[in-house]
């Protein structure tokens, strides 16, 4: 069995955590379906395929979580040291991933990137 990942959610600055803020939001029963989806992530890591994982470009990855009333999105990236960061998340409304919760994403994903 492979070691597990780790999985942690972005930090902003001065400790901001939007994506911690954005699933304490949730109801508990689309909470406790996003905390399962997160448990195979950390247990599959980059093994974790369609359709529970899907590739967006730019290194950048959303973890799919069918939820009663629709969906939720969580766009994670994965750094050295087989650690996953979840950069954004969003209730999705529509087919497409919006432009701009992916330009968030990769944001995100550059500032990790310039610091570690």
């Amino acid at each position: 069995m492979s070691p597990r990942w780790e999985v942690d959610d972005y930090r902003g600055p001065h400790s901001a955590r939007p994506v911690k803020a954005f699933l304490d939001g949730l109801a508990d029963a689309p909470r406790d379906r996003v905390g399962a989806y997160l448990e195979m992530l950390a247990s599959e890591g980059n093994a974790l395929r369609f359709p529970r994982s899907r590739a967006l470009g730019h290194g950048i990855f959303e973890l799919r979580i069918p939820v009663p009333d629709g969906a939720i999105r969580l766009l994670y990236c994965f750094l050295q040291g087989r650690r996953a960061i979840v950069l954004h998340g969003f209730a999705k409304k529509t087919q497409k991933t919006p432009a701009d919760d992916l330009a968030l994403a990769r944001t995100r994903k550059a500032e990790l990137t310039k610091e570690g």
